[in-house]
C-alpha cells in the first residue's frame, strides 16, 4: 500500500510540474494552425523559443501560404513569411529581433495568388 501512495505522490507532482510551467517558459507555442479549405493546403507554426514562424505548402496547386504574426493589442503584423513556388515547399526565419518578449501575439495562415488571400485559419492569445 505504501509503494502505491508513493508512486501517486510521485506522479502528481511530476503533472503539476508540466502543467504550470515555470515563468522562464511562459510562451506559447502554437501548434500547427491549418487553412480553412476543406483539404488544408496550407499550415503554420509559431513557436516562443527564438520567436520563430514557419509555414508550409501542403499541395501543389499553384496557391502559395502565408502566415501573418502579429501583435493582439494592435492586431498589426509583426512579420511575414510565406512559399514562394506553389508546389508544396516550407519556409522557416526567426523574427526574435522585431518581436519583444512576453506580449501576446497571433498568427494567421492563409492561402495566396494572384495577391489575395483565403482560407484563413487562425490562432490567437499567444505568448511570445
Amino acid at each position: 500500500m505504501r509503494k502505491s501512495r508513493l508512486i501517486t505522490a510521485i506522479l502528481t507532482a511530476s503533472a503539476t510540474v508540466l502543467l504550470f510551467p515555470t515563468p522562464s517558459s511562459a510562451g506559447t507555442n502554437s501548434g500547427w494552425v491549418y487553412t480553412s479549405d476543406y483539404d488544408p493546403g496550407g499550415v503554420g507554426a509559431f513557436g516562443h523559443d527564438g520567436d520563430w514562424i514557419k509555414v508550409c505548402d501542403e499541395q501543389a496547386d499553384g496557391y502559395n501560404v502565408r502566415i501573418h504574426l502579429f501583435k493582439m493589442s494592435t492586431l498589426v503584423d509583426m512579420a511575414t513569411l510565406k512559399t514562394n513556388d506553389g508546389k508544396g515547399d516550407c519556409e522557416s526565419k526567426s523574427f526574435a529581433s522585431v518581436v519583444p518578449e512576453d506580449i501576446r501575439v497571433g498568427i494567421r495562415v492563409s492561402l495566396t495568388k494572384n495577391g489575395n488571400e483565403k482560407f484563413h485559419g487562425r490562432k490567437w492569445d499567444l505568448i511570445s
